[in-house]
């Protein structure tokens, strides 16, 4: 089976990679001239978190793109989606499958063009970084969730869980649609670290900006309880404790996060270049809004809550703002700064978030 990745930067890119190191038939997609041209002169080279790797890959520009799709991995940013879909739809064979490697909404998207039944959602949580034209960075290990929308379990979900697991551990799950959510609703902190020029740790490590991405995160669930969904639990996202603003769930919720602090400042790996200096330090938000000087996925994660917030009436202040922010910082109407997160808690507070553990 042919496979192509369409988007074959960060998160695409290395699910491709490891697959070719394997001996799958893949093509790398890209609508970025330079990254494309760079694979096809000089392969692919992966730093960071493994070591150095260098593969050579099949890849073409986006326009070039004139063949049957059998299995498509689509892992272009939020934005970008529609394109995708414009892209691969008269490609797709009588059985393709296309697959979702994306964070926000798009599985939904991508299902009301070609289908629901020809869908495979995912939720990949390892990060990476696309440096330069035909150079990635794998910056932090985590697993990838793998499920059919309807939570069927099918050999086509086998098949993917397969092929994503050469680069990391895969969980299949029948709750796939509660996996997206789940994370859509824990990246408003994420997105959160993006207002200032600094990493997820260096923002977190503050209490008050801890708790601040609690209410950001709290009023996300709020959206995804309204809607009906089934959110999972984990080490790093309890929504029992979150849901609550007592002293005692504040306390857990802190100690939670703590957790993930420690996730990444430690790393599920350690690089094997002990030396190793990691070029991408901050979030994904921040890496396009600092590094490559562009729009980033805010829109298509928190924007993707605020549009069913509107749906569901649900009202959504802090994420509405945090948004608002981020668009500011992007149209170079606002700079990053911890003011901005300082703005952001007094808006938290007059809406009745406590963003301290010594008071109820």
């Amino acid at each position: 089976m042919r496979i192509h990745i369409i988007g074959s930067g960060a998160i695409g890119g290395m699910a491709g990679a490891y697959m070719v190191q394997n001996g799958e038939d893949v093509t790398f997609v890209d609508q970025w001239r330079e990254h494309v041209d760079a694979m096809q002169q000089n392969g692919l080279s992966i730093d960071g978190l493994r070591g150095p790797m260098h593969l050579d890959v099949r890849a073409l520009h986006s326009d070039a793109l004139d063949e049957p799709i059998d299995l498509a991995f689509v892992a272009v940013k939020s934005q970008h989606t529609d394109d995708a879909i414009r892209l691969i739809a008269p490609h797709l064979t009588a059985n393709a499958t296309v697959v979702s490697l994306q964070n926000g909404f798009n599985a939904d998207k991508i299902a009301s063009a070609i289908g629901r039944e020809r869908v495979i959602g995912t939720v990949p949580d390892y990060t990476a970084a696309l440096v330069d034209p035909g150079r990635l960075e794998f910056t932090v290990g985590g697993p990838v969730y793998v499920g059919a929308l309807d939570g069927s379990d099918t050999p086509i979900v086998h098949e993917v869980e397969r092929l994503l697991a050469y680069l990391t551990t895969v969980h299949v799950t029948s709750n796939i649609v509660g996996r997206i959510w789940t994370k859509q609703c824990y990246m408003s902190q994420i997105v959160m670290t993006a207002l200032v020029n600094a990493s997820v740790n260096d923002v977190i490590q503050n209490m008050r900006y801890r708790l601040l991405g609690v209410a950001l995160v709290r009023e996300a669930i709020s959206v995804a309880d309204r809607a009906g969904v089934t959110l999972d639990s984990d080490e790093y996202f309890q929504p029992e404790f979150i849901r609550q603003r007592s002293l005692d769930a504040r306390r857990e919720q802190a100690k939670h996060l703590q957790a993930l602090i420690d996730h990444f400042a430690l790393r599920d790996e350690k690089p094997k270049q002990p030396d190793y200096q990691f070029v991408k330090k901050g979030s994904g938000m921040w890496w396009d809004i600092v590094y490559r000087r562009r729009r980033s996925e805010t829109a298509g994660i928190t924007g993707g809550i605020l549009e069913r917030a509107r749906e569901l009436d649900v009202p959504t202040p802090l994420n509405g703002a945090l948004v608002a922010m981020i668009t500011e910082i992007e149209d170079g109407q606002r700079q990053q700064g911890w003011g901005n997160l300082d703005e952001l808690a007094r808006i938290a507070e007059a809406h009745g978030e406590p963003l301290t553990l010594d008071a109820e």
